[in-house]
């Protein structure tokens, strides 16, 4: 079953290597990306991924307006929300899943740790 994965970040740098990362997973797994909140809620209207990761530091609204604003919507709030970023501290990692949030990771040095990470967390989301 080929699951579907919204990547919303406004560096498309970040999305090639999530992109990247999660094709070297060998999940059958298909990314869109939205560059961005807002792009994110116009490509929600239309599509349902099986799971969302959303990065913290985006401008306009950050990571966790974006995850408030999906969490509203009844049509939306099953999908599962990986917020991810550059640094990940108790306060956040306690807001983020306050709000919803399936899980949290830091952004790891290397692909290959992203890798690692993203496997566990597909296993956990696939479970479900």
């Amino acid at each position: 079953m080929v699951r579907s994965i919204l990547l919303i970040d406004d560096d498309a740098d970040e999305i090639e290597i999530l992109n990247e990362a999660v094709e070297m997973t060998g999940s059958d797994s298909t990314c869109n990306w939205a560059e961005g909140a807002e792009m994110a809620y116009g490509v929600l209207r239309v599509s349902r991924p099986d799971l969302i990761l959303l990065d913290f530091n985006m401008p306009v609204h950050n990571g966790l307006v974006c995850l408030e604003e999906i969490k509203k919507k009844k049509e939306l709030r099953h999908i599962p929300v990986i917020m991810y970023s550059t640094c990940i501290d108790s306060t956040l990692l306690r807001e983020a899943m306050n709000k919803g949030a399936f899980g949290c990771i830091q952004k790891p040095v290397s692909v290959y740790d992203l890798v690692k990470e993203l496997r566990n967390l597909f296993t956990r989301v696939w479970a479900q």
